[in-house]
């Protein structure tokens, strides 16, 4: 049956009827299945859905139902009075909440469910799953939507990591969860941890505290960065010896003047440092590690051919590049069981 009948019968016995409004149109004539959604654009001005149900299976898998249909509710009280109840839902959008009505009524209807979905696809389903406390109900088919896409997951920042966020989180999945806000934390310049859609044009159902943490460990990260840098600036400007140098106390001290320009021209240059003030706007953690490891340091011994030593800056850049891998190897991502 296609959305242009209008008329979506799940349970011949159905007391419910839930009125959605037909935000689609096909792009071209076909016969086709109510969930070959693919085959559909968004049109605001095509009448109205009626999908008829089971308010018995429908309160069954969803909470959130299951309380409106209490007669302590207009819509519980209309169906206890009478028999049956209309539901207006003006602002579901019709294609995935037709999978999930097929879903909820059983196996009889499992063949209209699509196993194959694509990521916006499936983030809309994800936003009515979330919305109706529906996921238990597609546990039988969670994996094969996961699985159909699976090779689609960003392995940088991109506007689809926002999706990826919502699907993960809505799903439980926790391997593309942590993943997904590996790239977050490590990429993000502040401006982008946004969970509003804008190839769906609406705010996705991720709860702040989700980003808010990812928002505390990337500035966390980017601040112990620079205090990486600030560490090795400090001892240098303490008059603390980095030269290890055998001859005279005078050239050591030269030597560490030499190392200390060194370091802040190179970094002054490459602009981190000074370092901007939290929570660090513009700056994504990832590029800023690129950018340190990319210092140009030396020291008067080097210069002067005093050490055998490979490194120029009497170890210091190693040092500085090893401190930096551990600050990152600690962005590793959000454990999905820590929100629970």
């Amino acid at each position: 049956m296609s959305y242009r009948e209008n008329y979506v019968n799940f349970d011949p016995m159905g007391n419910l009827t839930f009125i959605l409004q037909n935000r689609i149109k096909e792009k071209e004539p076909r016969r086709g299945s109510i969930l070959s959604y693919k085959s559909y654009v968004k049109d605001r001005g095509d009448p109205q859905i009626y999908m008829r149900v089971s308010s018995k299976l429908i309160m069954k898998a969803s909470p959130v139902f299951k309380t409106m249909l209490k007669y302590t509710f207009l819509e519980g009280a209309t169906l206890k009075k009478f028999g049956k109840v209309s539901v207006p839902l003006p602002d579901d959008d019709p294609v995935p909440f037709a999978v999930l009505m097929n879903i909820i009524h059983g196996r009889s209807r499992w063949q209209h469910v699509p196993r194959q979905v694509d990521l916006l696809f499936l983030t809309r389903l994800a936003m009515l799953v979330e919305k109706y406390m529906l996921r238990e109900a597609c546990e039988n088919f969670i994996a094969d939507w996961f699985e159909g896409i699976r090779l689609d997951i960003p392995q940088s920042f991109t506007p689809d990591l926002i999706h990826w966020l919502c699907i993960s989180w809505v799903f439980r999945r926790p391997d593309e969860f942590n993943h997904v806000t590996r790239i977050l934390e490590r990429e993000s310049n502040g401006l982008d941890l946004d969970t509003y859609s804008r190839d769906l044009k609406a705010d996705l159902p991720i709860p702040q505290r989700v980003i808010e943490e990812i928002s505390r460990r990337r500035e966390q990260a980017i601040k112990r960065s620079f205090e990486v840098l600030e560490r090795n600036i400090d001892m240098l400007q303490s008059g603390s010896p980095r030269c290890t140098s055998t001859r005279h106390e005078p050239h050591r001290f030269t030597c560490d003047a030499i190392l200390l320009g060194s370091l802040l021209e190179s970094s002054s240059k490459l602009g981190v440092w000074p370092p901007p003030e939290p929570p660090y706007l513009e700056v994504t953690f990832k590029n800023l590690i690129v950018d340190m490891n990319q210092l140009n340091l030396s020291s008067y011994c080097t210069k002067m051919g005093f050490t055998n030593q490979s490194s120029s800056s009497h170890g210091m850049k190693t040092e500085i590049g090893s401190a930096l891998s551990k600050v990152r190897n600690r962005l590793s991502g959000l454990n999905l069981r820590d929100f629970d």
